[in-house]
């Protein structure tokens, strides 16, 4: 399925902002140093194209004119191949200073001792840091207690729903799904399929959202990972399969149809929400301006994801953003200042200046309380909802393992085989659980 199912996949790609959003910026001026202080030059790797190198280019700016001494050059590699790439400069020798990570291999580059122990550098006026971030941000940064990846800035997933769609079905837009019965039962209506199978327009359709379900079902990683292994024919992970085979109901194959055709005729957007194609969509804050930009008539609103029974509601799973020093740093501790000041550690008023730019979720809590991000999320109070759940003691994020990009690739077939009928829930949770816990016995 498409990557507006995959709550995995490089989210910030999919964000597309407008040409003001660059403009602006909070420039602040360069201390006066010593004329002959020593300069520190780093290397800097990221995976972002396009528009959003721009973005991070003038963060990186930013840092430059602040701290003349150290020097940050900034190289873009390619997504598809920037884990692997990164690998082979370490091994080589060659490693970059700093690397932005945003898939799930942070356990895996640990496992490998690819990555230096942040916590190494929390002293000083950065003991607090660890404590600093939301709790949930800074659990995906963590390998065996200690922190591998700082948290920059986070993804947080909720409910969009069509309005109009919604009165087209004979219901209230002002009453949009709290429970997940309630989801389904609404999204049945909004189904548009021909006498032939052809799909014309979908009500909701959960693939990819297995992980953004998790606290809806009230699960945690220890429902799905006990420490030792994958068990992911425990009963929450059960419960959250069995709603997926609901969903088999509607054609597999002509769903993909359906997608596919978006894609040819989208002229740059392949969201079908966002092109007035679908009821619902669980997806993050960058959903909005890519609305404004394609269909800015679109009425549409944004609820916390629905819950089953047991359920925690106004909660969500969590990835984001992530910086690393690499194994191999040539100034690991010019980068661990770096990536700190990115972070918005004692920057914090800068952070919600600069993090609008991006549309971005902060890290912590006192970013998000900062007079200027404050004003970001006044001028679309729906941004508020994504920000509000990261406070959340429920909130979720995938089990941290060696193998945790092979978990989601496996994860990811696995949905599809209950979407396809192909397998049942259980025979897919099982197959899932065994090739996780095979892999993983090869990391040991």
């Amino acid at each position: 399925m498409g990557n507006w199912k995959r709550g995995f996949a490089v989210v910030s790609s999919a964000i597309i902002m407008t040409s003001g959003l660059l403009a602006s910026s909070a420039f602040a001026a360069a201390p006066t140093v010593r004329r002959d202080a020593p300069v520190v030059h780093l290397t800097y790797w990221n995976m972002w194209s396009g528009i959003w190198t721009q973005v991070v280019q003038k963060m990186v700016d930013e840092f430059n004119k602040t701290h003349p001494t150290i020097q940050v050059t900034m190289t873009s590699v390619p997504s598809a191949n920037g884990e692997q790439k990164l690998l082979t400069a370490i091994a080589a020798g060659d490693a970059p200073d700093v690397f932005t990570e945003w898939n799930p291999y942070i356990a895996a580059f640990a496992q490998q001792h690819a990555l230096m122990n942040l916590s190494t550098f929390m002293t000083g006026k950065y003991a607090g840091l660890k404590h600093w971030f939301y709790p949930v941000a800074a659990k995906w940064g963590e390998y065996k207690g200690s922190m591998y990846a700082m948290p920059w800035t986070m993804n947080s997933f909720l409910l969009y729903y069509n309005k109009t769609f919604m009165k087209q079905a004979g219901l209230n837009p002002n009453n949009p799904p709290r429970t997940l019965a309630q989801l389904w039962a609404d999204q049945a209506k909004e189904w548009k399929i021909t006498k032939d199978g052809v799909v014309q327009q979908i009500g909701y359709y959960p693939a990819g959202n297995f992980e953004q379900l998790m606290p809806m079902f009230g699960a945690t990683p220890g429902d799905f990972f006990n420490g030792k292994k994958y068990t992911m024919t425990s009963p929450k992970a059960m419960s959250i399969m069995n709603f997926f085979a609901k969903f088999k109901k509607y054609p597999y194959t002509q769903v993909n149809a359906f997608e596919k055709g978006l894609t040819g005729a989208a002229g740059g957007s392949e969201d079908p929400f966002e092109l007035g194609k679908a009821g619902f969509i669980v997806n993050g804050m960058w959903e909005m301006p890519t609305i404004q930009q394609f269909n800015p008539k679109l009425q549409y609103g944004v609820v916390p994801i629905p819950v089953n029974p047991g359920g925690y509601y106004n909660t969500t799973w969590v990835n984001g953003n992530y910086n690393e020093i690499p194994t191999g740093s040539k100034h690991p501790q010019q980068a661990f200042e770096f990536i700190a000041w990115l972070s918005g550690y004692q920057n914090a008023a800068w952070a919600a200046r600069a993090y609008p730019t991006g549309g971005w979720i902060p890290n912590s809590a006192v970013i998000t309380k900062q007079p200027a991000y404050q004003k970001f999320l006044k001028q679309a109070p729906l941004r508020k909802k994504f920000v509000d759940v990261m406070l959340s003691v429920h909130d979720a994020i995938t089990p941290v393992t060696p193998v945790d990009m092979f978990y989601e690739q496996k994860l990811a077939n696995a949905q599809d085989y209950v979407l396809e009928g192909k397998k049942t829930p259980y025979q897919a949770l099982l197959h899932l659980q065994q090739v996780a816990n095979q892999q993983l016995q090869q990391t040991k």
